[in-house]
This record gives C-alpha cells, structure tokens and sequence, in this order.
C-alpha cells in the first residue's frame, strides 16, 4: 500500500476518535509504575496461566496489535523492551477503541501481571489510554539496513525499530559515566571553558566562524579547549579536564564529523610519559567495566590492550615499516620525497605525517603510542633532547589517532616565537586550507605570569565510542550526524491540509 494511502487510514481514524472526543495530543501525563524487561524478570517464576494481583502502570509504543474477537495481544515497547498486553472484552475498559488503534501509537496501560499459558510474561490490561497518534506509519520491515544514509536521517525511527542502536548509545552513556568517575577519582576537576572564542587554537584544524552582532566581532567554534585549560594551570587548578564537544570544518567520513566528543586533561607537574600512562589506565578501565576483558574484535581485527602498549618514535615508525630513514635526510629532501609520492605539504611535520601515514599506520592494529613529532606542526609542545622534535606523542588503534598529548611548552618566550612563526608561514604560503595556529596574545601572557611545568591530553571520545561498542562508522556512534540537506520532505500534514483546522 502506497504511503498516502496508510497516511489517509491513520488520518481517518484519527478523526474519528477526535469526532469520540478523545484527543490524545491533549493528555499532558501518565504515571508510570513499572518497565517492561523489570517485570518480565521479576515474575518469571510465575507458572502458566499464573496472574497476581499486583498491579502496574506501564507506557510505550505499540510494535504489533494482534485481535482475535473478544482478545487482543500488543507488544508493547518502552525505554528498556517489549512485553506482551493482553486485552480481554470482558475486563478491559475501552476495548472496543483498540479498533482505532495502530502501530507506532504510544498508550499508557494499568493491569495485572500474567504468564500465558504458552509462558510468556504479560501484562492483562483493565484500562488503557492513548497518549499519542502515530499520524506517520512506521515501516513494517526497516528499509534502513539497505538505505543507511535513510537510518540517520531518522535516528527516531532507527531507534525505535533497531534495539542495538539504542543499546549502543546507552553503553555511550555508561561510558561517560565512567569517564568522569575515572579522571574524578584521580583527582580531577571537571571545568566547562568557552565554546564561542575570539581566536581558535589548540589544534591544526579549519574552524567554523560566525559573527557576534552586539560586540560586532568574528568569534569561532572551538576546535579545541586546550587554551582555555592551560590558563586554568596557570590559575592554580593542578589538574583539571572538560569533556568537550569540538567543531572542525572538515570533510565528513567514516572517521570524521563536524562536531564530535574529546576529553581533555591537564596534570601539572606531569610530562607527556605520565600522560601515556594515565591513557593506557583510562582506556583498560573502561574496558575492564564494560566488557571484562582486555582484547575486543574491531573492524575484523583483534586488538589486544593490555598494558603496557608499545612506544615507538615516529623515525622509527617509518623506518621499520618500509619506508626511508629520514634522519639521513635533510628536511627539504624529506618534503621532496613526500611530493613525489602525492601528497600536497609544504614543510616538513606535514610530510613526516604523510610518510608515517603512508608507510607505518596501516600496519599498527595493537594500540601504539607515536612519539616525538617535529617541532614546526607541534607549537604547543616542548622540545625533547633533539630540538628538531618535541615531546608529543599520538595514540593509534588499528591505524586511526585517537589521542594527541605532549609536555605543554610553558615558555612564554619561546610560546611567542612560534606563533610568530606560524602567522609567517601563513603569509609567505598562500595554500588553500593551510593549518596553522592563530597568534594568541592573551594566552602568552598567562604564560608570562608562569604556568608550571604540566602535561596534556586530548581524548577523541566519539572514536572511542566506535572501538568499545563495535562500530565501523562515526555516524554509529552519533545520535544525528552531520549530512546534507534533504531536498524534499513529504509530511502528513502537507499531504492533509484539512488536519490544520482542527486545531485553529
């Protein structure tokens, strides 16, 4: 049957219960008592045909609606599961309105409990009352397994029909909860800095901009709260994290999203071999409680993280995996070799990073930390014995960076010179989309007043949600992605102007 046509059913019935005076859209609430996988649990001892005289109040969305005469079996679905309804004409209030009744309808019900004779826990119904009209028909069978793009425009309806999707983002939120339980246990304080800012920075990213009419000035989503926190060591605070959502005008695939989670720490007196420390303890802890296990199948790899994970400098990396040994080069030869593999840089951080990428990530599947990145793409960092490098490392799972940290540079001298730097190289190279770090006067100045000696690290969450609950894409792990616009929208109440009078 084509939609119009399960529309205009939907449309009649509803107008009939309006013509009935029942309005569902009016009921403002109902208690409820009880949750269905609760009761099935708590009375599966019952025998068959077994009722009891406890009663409960339950709410959610009729899934199926099956009538037999003077009988009639809905699976009702709430915030944990199904449970079965029963409604008897001799027992049940209203059951003739079942008539008028459809899947995706959201009731409330109040009744005994029961196990049927075929041994299923339900719940007999002596009165029931429609709290909404599902005006839009569900689909029977979810095209969205072949039309995924379909699956997260409508999350809503995903959820409603995939019960592993909201079990996933429930495990989500167990997730978080112990991401604050973690870092608050080791004496972290949770902080919240500014999301809109004047000048972007703490990562090489293309921001998202806007314009504050009242100070009249350009302001940023942040790319990263890094600043923000590091002011906070300066102001005192020892130890102090913020789980952020960040925004980064960058592509959209399978590993990136506009606007995703990261967690990040700042631990004074700490240096980036602590922060590897504190990670490795934090990602076990997570995966000791929601799996009991070390080793988790992802993306068709085994990985195995238990501690302690593998160390490996980024020369190093490149080296053992087929590449060149680029501590014979020269920096402009290293650049050079990039180029002539492809790859678009211009100094050489950006063609060390395309040479690890190209040569080592693929190959790392076990969780390794990549250390000592070069000084030009890591202005934030300090510098380790050899000054071409800083003490920074990057987290990688199965070939994909999943957390930045290093020891924070706390030379306000030395922290001017390379933004200096970068606005330099940001006017002498006129490439479209070049990153770089903005100058950012208030923050030297934070520093010029002494910000200890700290260490820091940025979690990318939202990547860790997809190794710990099995998900191959980010858009799994993200309750509404970003994607294009649709060009079209067909609503029931554009396809049945009428209904708009009912409510002038």
């Amino acid at each position: 049957m084509a939609f119009k046509d399960l529309a205009a059913d939907r449309v009649k019935k509803f107008k009939e219960l309006l013509e009935r005076g029942i309005d569902p859209f009016k009921v403002k609430r109902f208690e409820v008592t009880g949750k269905s996988v609760d009761i099935r649990e708590k009375f599966a001892y019952l025998d068959p045909g077994e009722e009891t005289e406890e009663r409960y109040s339950l709410a959610g969305r009729v899934m199926k609606k099956r009538v037999h005469g003077k009988i009639a079996f809905l699976d009702l679905l709430d915030d944990q599961g199904r449970i079965q309804l029963v409604f008897r004409a001799d027992l049940t209030k209203d059951f003739g309105l079942l008539e008028l009744l459809d899947r995706g309808d959201v009731v409330g019900v109040k009744g005994r409990v029961i196990k049927t004779r075929r041994g299923e826990v339900s719940l007999l119904v002596e009165e029931w009352r429609l709290l909404s009209k599902a005006l839009r028909p569900l689909p029977d069978t979810w095209y969205g397994l072949k039309d995924v793009e379909r699956r997260y425009r409508e999350r809503y309806v995903d959820l409603i029909l995939n019960p592993e999707v909201r079990e996933r983002f429930v495990k989500i939120h167990k997730i978080l909860l112990e991401t604050r339980k973690f870092f608050n246990e080791r004496g972290f304080i949770e902080v919240i800095t500014p999301i809109l800012q004047p000048l972007y920075g703490g990562a090489f990213a293309r921001p998202f901009k806007t314009h504050h009419h009242f100070l009249d000035m350009d302001m940023y989503l942040r790319i990263a709260p890094e600043l923000y926190l590091k002011r906070l060591i300066v102001g005192g605070f020892e130890k102090v994290y913020e789980v952020a959502v960040n925004f980064r005008n960058e592509d959209v695939d399978a590993t990136h999203n506009p606007e995703f989670y990261q967690i990040e720490a700042y631990w004074a007196y700490a240096d980036f071999r602590d922060m590897m420390d504190l990670v490795e303890d934090y990602v076990t802890h997570l995966l000791t409680k929601l799996h009991g296990t070390h080793t988790v199948e992802w993306m068709g790899k085994e990985i195995d993280f238990r501690k302690p994970w593998e160390r490996m400098r980024m020369v190093d990396a490149i080296r053992e995996y087929g590449g060149p040994d680029v501590e014979e080069m020269e920096e402009k030869e290293v650049v050079k070799y990039a180029r002539d593999l492809g790859y678009d840089v211009v100094r050489y951080g950006e063609a060390l990073e395309k040479l690890f990428d190209h040569y080592a990530a693929p190959h790392i599947v076990n969780p390794t930390f990549i250390t000592h990145y070069p000084v030009d793409i890591s202005p934030l960092a300090k510098r380790g014995e050899n000054p071409r490098y800083v003490e920074r490392f990057e987290l990688f799972i199965n070939g994909m960076e999943f957390a930045n940290a290093y020891t924070e540079l706390n030379n306000p001298i030395e922290q001017y010179k390379r933004f200096k730097e970068e606005e330099e190289l940001r006017k002498k190279i006129k490439k479209e989309g070049l990153e770089y770090q903005p100058m950012d006067k208030d923050f030297v100045r934070a520093l010029e007043y002494g910000m200890p000696p700290t260490g820091g690290i940025g979690i990318g969450l939202t990547r860790l949600f997809m190794v710990l609950t099995g998900a191959e894409t980010i858009k799994e792990v993200i309750l509404f992605p970003a994607m294009a616009p649709e060009k079209d929208i067909s609503l029931v109440v554009e396809l049945f102007p009428e209904l708009l009078e009912l409510y002038e």
